[in-house]
């Protein structure tokens, strides 16, 4: 190996180990699920790669005695499988859609699978190169199933996605580039280089974006549960942002050939609370009741505020039968739920009275207009107030063009069942 082949490996291995050590620490100082997963991941990901660069055979020669061979075949898919499974828990899909749930399942078991039968082939004697040309077609699959989550969860409505479909692509690369470095065919160095820039850029990526998503998880928590130091910005689009984010929801389903739920959310005791010493008690209350609705519909579906006392939801792509009553069980449980407003410990709990309307958009029906859907699954909630379960469901019509034909459509709408 040339000295610069191996300043390139040597650069890409103390970034891993940097990178390693401070999720090291941060799972030291502050343990959870999350950061043991990235830790765990961290450092078989990166092993892995430091193991197929060939550098510490390089800096090292007395390693060249020691057989690597069973580490370099099945590290390789057992991090894609941890990675494939880890993907599907940060992008929220597995509990969601039915596609990444069917994939994610079998995927993982072939992956896992694979791993022992490339174990197995080396202790029959199988050459090397055979067994990490196998090696390399398996953790392709991994890739390419990685990339497809991506994908699906960008087209769902994930912003984030975007990027971790980058990294994706990096990963692709990573992969190509090592396994070409173990297969000891000479690239060059400006593609070792690519190879080495693509690994330090995925695993750079993922780091930050768990590290937002867990940040936005957090926040969520401390606002649902009316923990916030300071008033925290609502952050919801609102008038013709909202508008056009429903838009973009009914026109995502219809070209996936899925219905869509579009939920409107009534709170009419808002502006009852009216206890000192608190300046904006409806903006702390708007921020609580949004952050729990963020919680039970993800990341990827639309939540905004068409007006102070009424939220609006847009569930794209609905798969589940049964996920209007999900959703309206669910909203509804968790909304009623008492929220604290004002600093600790003047806090005092404000109960909201809530009502939910919901109009599914069958699939292929393309006629909807998102303003008048929006008003609909509104005048749905406001006639829910009156109602013992406090929710009303009704599917996609043409809107009645006068009062009374819209009274009789609403006398005919019938409670949703919890």
């Amino acid at each position: 190996m040339q000295a610069f082949e191996v300043a390139i490996w040597s650069a890409m291995a103390g970034v891993l180990l940097t990178l390693a050590i401070a999720a090291s620490l941060d799972l030291a100082t502050r343990p959870s699920l999350p950061a043991a997963r990235s830790w765990l991941s961290l450092v078989l990901t990166g092993g892995s790669c430091i193991l197929m660069s060939g550098l510490p055979e390089t800096l090292w020669p007395s390693w060249n005695q020691i057989d690597w061979l069973p580490l370099k075949a099945t590290l390789g898919p057992l991090c894609g499988a941890l990675a494939m499974t880890y993907l599907g828990h940060w992008s929220g899909l597995r509990s969601e859609d039915r596609l990444v749930r069917r994939m994610m399942g079998p995927g993982a078991s072939v992956l896992i699978a694979g791993t022992f039968l490339l174990l197995g082939l080396v202790v029959v004697g199988v050459p090397a190169d055979t067994v990490l040309l196998l090696t390399a077609a398996v953790n392709s699959l991994a890739v390419l199933m990685g990339v497809l989550i991506a994908v699906r969860s960008v087209t769902l409505g994930d912003q984030l996605s975007r990027w971790m479909v980058l990294a994706c692509l990096c990963l692709a690369q990573m992969t190509a580039g090592l396994y070409a470095k173990g297969l000891g065919m000479d690239m060059g160095n400006p593609y070792w280089a690519l190879t080495a820039c693509a690994t330090v850029g995925y695993f750079t990526t993922v780091i930050v974006l768990v590290r937002m998503r867990n940040r936005q998880l957090r926040r969520l928590r401390r606002q649902a549960a009316g923990q916030m130091p300071s008033m925290d910005p609502l952050n919801l689009p609102c008038g013709a942002q909202l508008v056009t984010r429903v838009e973009d929801a009914l026109w995502r389903s219809q070209r996936m050939g899925r219905p869509c739920l579009v939920v409107a959310v009534s709170v009419s005791n808002l502006y009852a609370y009216r206890e000192p010493p608190v300046l904006d008690p409806a903006g702390e209350i708007l921020v609580a009741l949004s952050a729990r609705i963020r919680q039970l519909v993800g990341f990827r579906n639309v939540v905004g505020l068409y007006h102070q006392r009424c939220f609006v939801l847009a569930l794209s792509a609905v798969q589940d039968p049964q996920r209007a009553e999900l959703v309206t069980e669910r909203v509804l449980r968790e909304l009623r739920m008492s929220v604290n407003v004002g600093p600790d410990p003047l806090s005092l709990p404000f109960q909201p009275e809530v009502a939910i309307g919901v109009v599914e958009m069958p699939a292929g029906n393309d006629d909807a207009v998102a303003v008048r859907v929006i008003n609909l699954a509104e005048q749905l909630a406001l006639h829910a107030h009156d109602e013992p379960e406090r929710a009303l469901r009704r599917t996609w019509a043409q809107r009645p063009d006068t009062p009374v034909a819209l009274a009789s459509w609403l006398a005919d709408t019938r409670p949703a069942s919890l």
